[in-house]
């Protein structure tokens, strides 16, 4: 693609590859969180909303801000702070939890058992887990066409199923939020957005979004970055707009369901507002949420350790395994899917968080040993969370993280490692920059 007078994209590609972005990202968590969130906000629905989306919408776009801003994959900023093998270690590790290993084997059996199990009960989750793996790698094994299947095909089904959702909740809501609203609204916000740990899948989209550039003419850095800002932005928004008015819903509709357990929630909703075709519009959301989000993993996944080997792991042959591997994990079930999914996320999001905002800096090198504290820290002080997802709660990490702050949470990390961040560039105030990188 020729560029004329501009580094821009044409508008029209930009809203196509946004739609592909935010496809990627709305998963069945951005489905069934946002709802129990409005319920149990009530009338505070919208700070509710609000702390969702600093977690989730503005973490995304900083994730990709810090990738625009070094012109770095995941596995290139991991790299700048501690060196390439601690980059291949983190990186690789985040890839598969949020890859082939956890991430598509979960949305592959959600959609089975919330989606396919509806309406063909006999059908084993087999045979659904082959279509869906057997779409998943159509639609990923053409690296220059995937981007395009996804936001001019699937992400408009998807957005449109959702439009259809929205209005009829908006325009004819069940209920009316219970009031008062809840005095942690913003509060729950966040730690509902923290579930959702969509800034891990915008760090390693990154990638995959310098690799589209690439092949579409934007050869310069200063073109990727600000393509790259403006699809981040887009795709942000479009979050935040999402996760608000399903807030919204499960604060009005969502009342007339109060022990509607999670997951459940979403379901009662659309079938109370649109009957027996709501079920059929949840299972639609639901499915097309879990392929693109599927699809655009797998792709990740293949750009990211085609990057990490210099191409001896080829984008092809990644597509292949994460599709065989998705499919064989996938047949254990959601639940007990989920249930080794999330201790793995809490142990390394929180060191990603931190790589992330501090790369933000403009003279990164100046907060290189503090960023290095304070991944330490917090992976310390994620180890409890870690082994009490493991269902090993009765040990020394996890009753010191009960103790702190936010740490019933599953955020105990956070107060520890901003100590120990501004400790270290008050520090570095009085010590040359240079002495620090030296030392590490």
């Amino acid at each position: 693609m020729s560029q004329k007078n501009t580094n821009l994209l044409p508008w029209s590609v930009v809203f196509i590859i946004s739609a592909a972005i935010f496809s990627g990202h709305f998963g069945v968590g951005d489905l069934i969180f946002p709802p129990i969130l409005g319920r149990g906000a009530g009338a505070s629905w919208f700070i509710a909303a609000l702390g969702y989306g600093v977690i989730n919408s503005l973490g995304v776009f900083i994730a990709y801000l810090a990738v625009s801003l070094h012109n770095k994959s995941l596995f290139g900023l991991s790299s700048m702070v501690l060196g390439k093998n601690f980059g291949v270690v983190f990186t690789t590790l985040s890839m598969l939890i949020i890859g082939p290993v956890f991430i598509l084997p979960r949305v592959s059996s959600a959609t089975h058992e919330m989606a396919v199990a509806q309406f063909f009960p006999t059908v084993p989750i087999w045979v659904t887990l082959l279509i869906f793996f057997a779409l998943n790698f159509y639609f990923a094994y053409n690296r220059s066409k995937v981007i395009d299947r996804l936001g001019k095909y699937l992400a408009p089904i998807l957005i449109i199923f959702m439009i259809i959702l929205v209005i009829k909740g908006i325009i004819n809501p069940l209920a009316s939020p219970v009031s008062p609203g809840s005095p942690t609204a913003f509060t729950e916000g966040i730690l509902n957005g923290y579930n959702t740990m969509n800034a891990l899948g915008a760090a390693l989209f990154g990638l995959w979004l310098i690799n589209e550039f690439n092949m579409r003419g934007l050869k310069d850095k200063e073109s990727r970055k600000n393509n790259l800002i403006i699809i981040g932005l887009v795709t942000a928004v479009g979050l935040f707009l999402t996760s608000t008015v399903l807030t919204y819903l499960g604060a009005s509709s969502g009342a007339k369901f109060p022990d509607a357990p999670i997951g459940v929630l979403t379901v009662e909703i659309a079938r109370g507002l649109l009957g027996y075709f709501g079920i059929i519009v949840f299972a639609v959301i639901l499915s097309f949420a879990n392929i693109t989000t599927s699809v655009g993993l797998t792709s990740t996944a293949g750009d990211t350790f085609e990057q990490m080997t210099n191409g001896k792991l080829k984008y092809i042959t990644t597509v292949a395994l994460s599709s065989i591997i998705g499919f064989l994990i996938g047949l254990i079930g959601l639940s007990k899917v989920v249930g080794y999914t999330v201790p793995w996320l809490m142990l390394i999001y929180p060191a990603l968080v931190v790589i992330l905002i501090m790369s933000l800096f403009p003279k990164f090198e100046r907060v290189k040993f503090a960023t290095q504290v304070g991944i330490i820290v917090a992976i310390i002080f994620s180890i409890g969370d870690f082994l009490l997802g493991l269902g090993l709660g009765n040990n020394f990490f996890s009753r010191i993280n009960l103790l702190l702050p936010l740490g019933k949470q599953g955020l105990a990390w956070l107060l520890p490692t901003i100590v120990a961040i501004f400790i270290c560039l008050v520090i570095s105030t009085f010590i040359k920059p240079n002495v620090l990188i030296e030392k590490n």
